[in-house]
């Protein structure tokens, strides 16, 4: 599926890395800091993440199904796909222990810096994933 000439799920899978990078970031500066605003454009972030995770994602499903049964390359995309979906719920998690508990940073601090860490490696793990099947192995790449 392509818009102006773009494959949807390359031209999506930048905004829900973008948005947790951002994410973890700004938890970062709100433990530093201790601004609560800061903490809140965190969750949001996270939460615009996992919207757009969650669009990107319906994106390279529909592209996988242009691949046959039988594609050599579809052990690689199962393995872009299973990173996704830990992402997916990594980033929910994330999401729900915020809305939660408001106080998460303080309540359970540890557990959710950890899963946030967690998320971060799903993010680069799924994304140098993404770039193997763009620039090995060629899928979600326009032919002229």
């Amino acid at each position: 599926m392509t818009f102006l000439g773009h494959p949807l799920h390359s031209f999506t899978v930048h905004f829900p890395i973008a948005l947790y990078l951002l994410g973890v970031l700004l938890t970062g500066l709100a433990l530093s800091r201790g601004a609560a605003d800061t903490e809140r454009f965190a969750f949001w972030s996270f939460g615009l993440s996992w919207l757009a995770t969650l669009v990107a994602s319906i994106f390279g499903l529909i592209d996988q199904g242009q691949l046959a049964p039988t594609d050599p390359r579809l052990n690689a995309v199962n393995a872009h796909i299973s990173g996704g979906v830990a992402l997916l719920i990594i980033n929910g998690l994330l999401v729900y222990m915020r809305f939660r508990w408001a106080d998460v940073l303080v309540r359970y601090r540890w557990p959710y810096l950890g899963l946030m860490a967690l998320g971060a490696a799903a993010v680069l793990a799924t994304g140098w994933l993404g770039g193997e099947l763009v620039f090995r192995w060629h899928i979600g790449v326009i032919q002229p």
